[in-house]
């Protein structure tokens, strides 16, 4: 978990917290309303950012992979997800989920 997310998760986590106190301490419920009201929107977030991260990473690590495919010649895997190639970029509807170098496709 990279810093940005790891903070966002901490904030969430805290604030959820920090209204979870106030209502066993007996405040009035409009004051608990808004830290919940912060504090699930921030961990919804952090769970969004912790996923697109995830992503991201997968697919650098798809563009370093060396391009062996017969059909398209492509010395890297990344002029195959920019150019789309069918022959050997694995799709799943309109993402991008892999990159096979199997030359015997």
């Amino acid at each position: 978990m990279d810093t940005t997310t790891r903070w966002i998760a901490i904030l969430g986590i805290a604030t959820l917290c920090f209204a979870i106190a106030l209502f066993v301490l007996r405040v009035p419920i409009r004051t608990i309303l808004v830290f919940f009201a912060i504090g699930i929107p921030l961990i919804v977030l952090w769970l969004y950012a912790e996923e697109k991260s995830k992503q991201q990473k997968r697919v650098n690590t798809i563009t370093e992979q060396a391009c062996i495919c017969s059909i398209c010649k492509h010395e890297h895997a990344r002029m195959c997800l920019q150019q789309k190639c069918a022959c050997c970029i694995m799709m799943k509807g309109d993402d991008i989920i892999g990159h096979s170098i199997n030359p015997l496709q």
